[in-house]
């Protein structure tokens, strides 16, 4: 079984474009002798957009926007939207699974965390997965369900750099 991305999956990447494309304007607009009074608003700018790209790569597509293909004894994870090198993980090399809760505005989405030696190595989620029940219950026959863990944005944000 592979999965599949809805449209919100796409988000990301109209974002990390239109900021990449802002930042280096910003950037071109630093080196311009007449705007020197505005580089007080322009460097943290360009700080902001160069936290949000790493955020975006690293945070999102990295680990959360990823193709997954289910087989027989193993899976097949490709981050960043499917392009990355492939990572063959077989289940029994896997602790088993999380799940966690993102409340937002009206719902809530469900996150599910693969889990190898106590570490996350990779997230799916009703967000950006369009056939995520099916992946759930596919993992559910393969791999074990740990348990219901609380969604903490501070964790996802160490999780980047781990």
């Amino acid at each position: 079984m592979n999965s599949k991305f809805t449209w919100t999956a796409y988000i990301p990447a109209c974002i990390f474009t239109g900021i990449s494309i802002a930042a280096v304007f910003c950037i071109a607009v630093c080196f311009y002798p007449g705007l020197s009074s505005m580089l007080f608003i322009l460097i943290p700018a360009v700080l902001f957009a160069v936290f949000t790209l790493v955020w975006l790569a690293y945070g999102e597509m990295r680990t959360k926007i990823i193709r997954l293909t289910l087989e027989y004894d193993h899976m097949v994870i490709k981050r960043y939207y499917g392009l990355g090198k492939p990572e063959t993980i077989y289940y029994t090399d896997l602790d088993g699974f999380n799940i966690a809760f993102l409340p937002a505005a009206y719902t809530s989405y469900e996150y599910l965390y693969l889990m190898r030696g106590g570490k996350k190595i990779g997230k799916l989620s009703q967000f950006y997965h369009k056939n995520y029940a099916d992946l759930k219950a596919d993992l559910q026959t393969h791999i074990k369900y740990l348990d219901v863990i609380d969604y903490n944005s501070w964790q996802e944000i160490k999780d980047i750099f781990g």
